[in-house]
């Protein structure tokens, strides 16, 4: 007969699977995805509409209304939280400013 051996420790990355189930945030990351996914279809539709410029400003808006949620909402949203809080709104604040910048500058657009 085997005596019983503990169990080799697991290493943390493995904290999910080792004990009970603990209860995690169950937030959807369905809004955040609806949102920018209709401003990327605005953006689309005005882009062919009406100009490229008013399309890319309007990625441009989407990208800040994301930073914005993020910079706001308890937790962030899921689906936006990524890094740190920080990071994602700078993230997402640079990029919106870099690409109205763009639109705003580019000849021919």
């Amino acid at each position: 007969m085997v005596p019983d051996t503990p169990h080799p420790a697991r290493p943390p990355w493995h904290a999910l699977d080792a004990g009970p189930r603990q209860h995690r945030d169950a937030r959807s990351p369905v809004p955040a995805i609806l949102v920018v996914l209709a401003g990327i279809l605005l953006a689309v539709l005005l882009g062919l509409l009406v100009g490229a410029r008013v399309g890319s400003l309007t990625i441009a808006g989407t990208l800040a209304v994301a930073g914005t949620w993020r910079a706001v909402a308890p937790g962030g949203p899921a689906g936006l939280a990524i890094r740190s809080r920080g990071f994602d709104v700078f993230l997402c604040w640079s990029a919106a400013t870099v690409v109205a910048v763009l639109a705003l500058t580019a000849p021919g657009v």
